[in-house]
């Protein structure tokens, strides 16, 4: 009896003793969970404050790459700032080197949970770099754009003909567009062979032995012109060569300018086009009887005269658009407004990297066109290849019709 009413006193104290302890550290249980709470915070108020940085640094650096203006910078970063609730001054917006520039975001919060410890605040400090730079871009990452918006078989494959837009022919990056929204807007019939994606707003028909390597995606959103901003060159003073001049089977170098009615290069001979522009009036530029026609950096526009561009069979063309400029990766541009189709022969041989574009006008490839590559990309209200016609459009983001913006990053 008296070993349990022994055995009772103690266990009293036991727990006299531990209700002490308890009491004693509640104060600091307390205050460890009050800075895990607020560190917990003052996390989540230096990322706002990071993020605050790296908009105003993005706002500045864009200011003043565009203007080189450092007082500007400093305005942009120190509104951008203030959008987002927090005051700056411009001594925290600096520029390291050239083309660069910091800015340092301070931010201060009262204490919230830690107040048990004392008065006072929380504050952290942010601090971003960026730069701003000038990169070139396509105007479209599509390999053929098919602008027409209602057509039937806006683009046509058939009688063993063969589309191919290697090496990018299955990326996703670099698909074919058909705009038609007619429910047989793409048709492939007959044998025929594409090797693309393809993106359709209206739908398809694939038929009678005929295979599409890639995805077609019907029900697609419409792509508009890419193009449809360049503007159209000016007409050039005057003709600097006079076609008349050329006596036939010798070579001839042409000089870019202004050509005006039907010019055509024949007569076996061997053409060489100088780089620039070449604006054909009111007629068509014709390659017939066997030439050949090279190029380098030029660009051939045709206006809405009634004109286009003619190659005939057994003739040779290899052309590659201007890497600079205004129509940068632009090997072909027929009016918009024309809807003249430009003319391939069988039998002609096609070489031409850049952008084809004829928005207005149907492009039509009919059997022996051996065009191992066509253009690195084209543009036109619709197509249709049919007889074997076998056409390769190589799409390449740096060849293609392209204009130059903007970017500004972080520097890490």
């Amino acid at each position: 009896m008296f070993r349990i009413e022994r055995l009772l006193c103690l266990e009293s104290k036991r727990r006299g003793t531990v209700a002490a302890v308890v009491a004693l550290l509640t104060p600091v249980i307390v205050g460890v969970s009050a800075l895990t709470l607020d560190g917990g915070l003052m996390y989540l108020q230096r990322r706002q404050a990071q993020s605050i940085a790296d908009s105003a640094a993005l706002a500045a650096a864009y200011t003043y790459y565009n203007t080189s203006n450092m007082t500007l910078a400093q305005a942009a970063a120190v509104g951008m700032a203030f959008h987002n609730g927090v005051a700056i001054t411009n001594s925290q917006v600096s520029s390291p080197q050239t083309g660069y520039i910091s800015v340092s975001v301070t931010t201060t919060k009262a204490r919230s949970f830690s107040a048990l410890w004392g008065a006072g605040s929380m504050s952290v400090t942010a601090t971003a770099t960026a730069r701003g730079m000038t990169e070139t871009v396509p105007y479209s990452n599509c390999s053929v754009i098919c602008l027409n918006p209602s057509a039937l078989g806006s683009l046509t494959i058939n009688g063993g003909a063969d589309l191919t837009t290697t090496p990018s022919a299955l990326s996703a990056q670099a698909p074919v567009q058909v705009n038609s929204n007619n429910p047989t807007a793409l048709l492939v019939s007959n044998g025929a062979q594409v090797n693309a994606s393809i993106d359709v707003v209206g739908g398809d028909s694939i038929s009678n032995g005929s295979h599409v390597s890639g995805t077609i995606t019907t029900g697609s959103s419409t792509v508009p012109d890419p193009l449809a901003s360049l503007p159209t060159p000016s007409v050039p003073a005057a003709s600097p060569t006079p076609i008349s001049g050329y006596q036939g089977w010798g070579p001839f170098t042409l000089q870019p300018g202004l050509y005006t009615g039907n010019v055509t290069l024949g007569s076996g001979g061997s053409f060489t086009m100088q780089p620039g522009l070449y604006y054909f009036q009111g007629g068509s530029l014709s390659l017939e009887n066997g030439s050949s026609l090279t190029g380098n950096g030029v660009t051939i526009y045709v206006d809405n005269g009634g004109g286009t561009i003619n190659l005939q069979g057994g003739t040779t063309t290899n052309l590659t658009p201007p890497s600079s400029g205004t129509y940068s990766g632009l090997v072909y541009f027929q009016d918009r407004a024309s809807s003249v189709t430009p003319l391939i022969a069988d039998g002609a041989t096609i070489n031409m990297t850049g952008t084809f574009y004829a928005a207005g006008a149907p492009m039509v490839f009919d059997g022996g066109s051996k065009t191992n590559q066509y253009s690195s990309q084209m543009i036109v209200g619709s197509m249709n290849l049919s007889n074997g016609a076998d056409i390769d459009v190589p799409f390449s983001a740096s060849s293609v019709a392209s204009k130059s913006q903007i970017s500004v990053s972080l520097v890490k």
